[in-house]
């Protein structure tokens, strides 16, 4: 586990930061440290409000903590060591925290659910196993990235806006990478640009782990005599790459990683994780991930489904109604009151932003070799890449007869390709997996952001993440109906916020998309907009002459 030894000095004092949130039991320390040797760790009572953000897109989170700052005590705080007959004479004074202003004000954040039947003799940090924190807890250390005073209900306060501290490492930092160093041999600088490529996994693998000075970012074991990173693969694409003079290792791990393309049968995209306790790096497809949502067999969630959450007060009062269809997996865990959702909105497909976003891509290319122009017209066709959706992010879902509609609607001008995009790729050697990465593969990214998504509000938890399956199903029975088949069913988590508000309350914020229909809705795709535009008219005369 990363940074295990940096969190020992906050296993000590641990009773009086135990607390009660949500009528539950929680370890929850936040620490303010620097190298000045400055370090003070506040009380729950002390912070009013803490937010973290879970973003799929990015594996770092960010956030902020704002803390009661009455007379400005954070800082002005000082109470000397008058008393020599009871402590060390060279004791120092008990201080405030010394905010220092470079990027290197650090917060140490701890969040352990404890067990309130366990002897409190025994530390909570021994209390549970590594894989239920990996699961339940929270722990990692953010940047104070920025500060400001702002007046509560209970007085003056300070917001830190907190950033994840490897990301703000990386962001600052050059490494100067090339996909050279990666490979072997003494006489690279002969070898020609094809031979200088290496896989893209391997690639951001090393620029974490030599980004972050830590070896320890990505979790390695021995197969063999080999060392192997079982949760990071290494794709399928091959680039040839040196990093600019202005690229910051970030700079550097975001280009390759849209580079990326999967080993995985979908050669689709994959996704970039941090764990919230461990914090290890892993890079997995979206394809695998999907696989792993809903086993139809057993009718059950999978390894990456969380919960079922449920819509309460919904249920029809007619006795012989007809029984419904179980939108979620008939097996599916919940945890009580906290699974109950308190507030849900429900979106649509977003129309315009699909128009201009989901349509067929052309990848242009140059050989140089042969001084001709290339055009990939056919991996990023969007009547394909809609076949490719379906296989790979719809058909693992629940349907109706385990057969899931997909909700990706093209129109005429989408499919003859009237309406489609132009992307230039500068690699051209032997690089038809880069073409799939900047064509087929944005648009599959794109469809997948912009499907059918809700808000939703519960009661809070950790084990709630981006990258992972939730559903959705009302109580009681009701009668079926087509927007119950959109709405209803498995979601797919875009965004997670964690909020912890005054002393005892934590709330989730749920952003998730669902990627199709518990039944075929029949959406007509080859209406082209005369024939949309003669049935509004004969919609509006009929409604005004009847």
């Amino acid at each position: 586990m990363r940074n295990e030894a940096l969190f020992l000095a906050e296993q000590s004092n641990y009773s009086s930061f135990q607390v009660v949130i949500n009528k539950k039991n929680y370890l929850f320390r936040a620490t303010f440290a620097n190298a000045d040797g400055y370090y003070t760790s506040f009380q729950k009572d002390a912070i009013l409000d803490l937010k973290l953000v879970d973003v799929l897109y990015t594996p770092f989170m960010s956030g902020h903590i704002v803390i009661n700052n009455t007379e400005d005590v954070i800082e002005r705080f000082k109470l000397p060591q008058t008393n020599k007959e009871f402590v060390n004479s060279n004791a120092p004074d008990i201080v405030g925290y010394r905010t220092r202003g470079d990027g290197r004000d650090l917060l140490y954040l701890t969040l352990i659910p404890l067990d309130p039947t366990q002897d409190p003799k025994q530390s909570p940090y021994n209390q549970n196993s590594l894989n239920y924190n990996r699961v339940y807890s929270y722990q990692s250390i953010f940047v104070l990235t920025d500060e400001e005073d702002i007046f509560t209900e209970t007085g003056k306060a300070k917001k830190y806006t907190l950033q994840d501290l490897d990301y703000v490492i990386l962001k600052e930092k050059k490494i100067f990478f090339s996909s050279t160093n990666l490979l072997q041999g003494n006489n690279l600088a002969y070898l020609n640009d094809l031979n200088r490529r290496a896989f893209t996994g391997d690639c951001m693998k090393y620029i974490l782990q030599k980004g972050l000075d830590a070896p320890g970012a990505v979790y390695s074991t021995l197969s063999g005599n080999n060392t192997v990173s079982p949760y990071f693969e290494s794709g399928a694409s091959k680039i040839f790459y040196s990093s600019p003079n202005d690229h910051t290792a970030y700079d550097d791990l975001m280009y390759i990683y849209n580079f990326h393309v999967t080993g995985d049968s979908g050669k689709d995209f994959s996704f970039l994780s941090k764990d919230n306790f461990t914090g290890e790096y892993s890079l997995e497809s979206a394809s695998s991930i999907f696989s792993k949502a809903y086993n139809k067999r057993a009718d059950s969630g999978a390894q990456y489904f969380i919960e079922n959450l449920t819509i309460a007060g919904s249920e029809t009062t007619t006795s012989n109604v007809i029984q419904n269809d179980k939108k979620k997996p008939l097996y599916a865990m919940e945890f009580g009151e906290t699974s109950d959702i308190q507030e849900v909105k429900f979106f649509n497909t977003p129309g315009l932003a699909f128009q201009e976003k989901v349509r067929s891509i052309l990848v242009h290319d140059y050989d140089f070799d042969r001084t001709t122009f290339n055009v990939n017209c056919v991996d990023g066709d969007i009547e394909k890449v809609k076949k490719d959706f379906s296989l790979l992010y719809v058909q693992p879902m629940k349907g109706k007869n385990n057969l899931p509609s997909p909700h990706f609607i093209i129109n005429n001008t989408q499919k003859t390709n009237q309406n489609f995009e132009n992307q230039y790729l500068i690699y051209n050697q032997d690089n038809d997996l880069l073409k799939i990465a900047v064509g087929r593969n944005e648009i599959l990214k794109r469809a997948l952001k912009l499907n059918l998504g809700v808000e939703i509000t519960v009661q809070g938890g950790f084990q709630r993440k981006s990258g992972r399956f939730i559903s959705i199903d009302r109580t009681g029975s009701y009668i079926d109906n087509d927007f119950d088949s959109k709405f209803l069913g498995i979601y797919f988590i875009l965004e997670v916020d964690h909020q912890f508000v005054g002393n005892d309350q934590y709330i989730n914020k749920i952003l998730a998309v669902k990627t199709y229909h518990f039944t075929d809705p029949q959406y007509n795709e080859n209406t082209p907009w005369a024939l949309h535009l003669y049935y509004l008219i004969t919609l509006v005369l009929y409604r005004i002459l009847v």
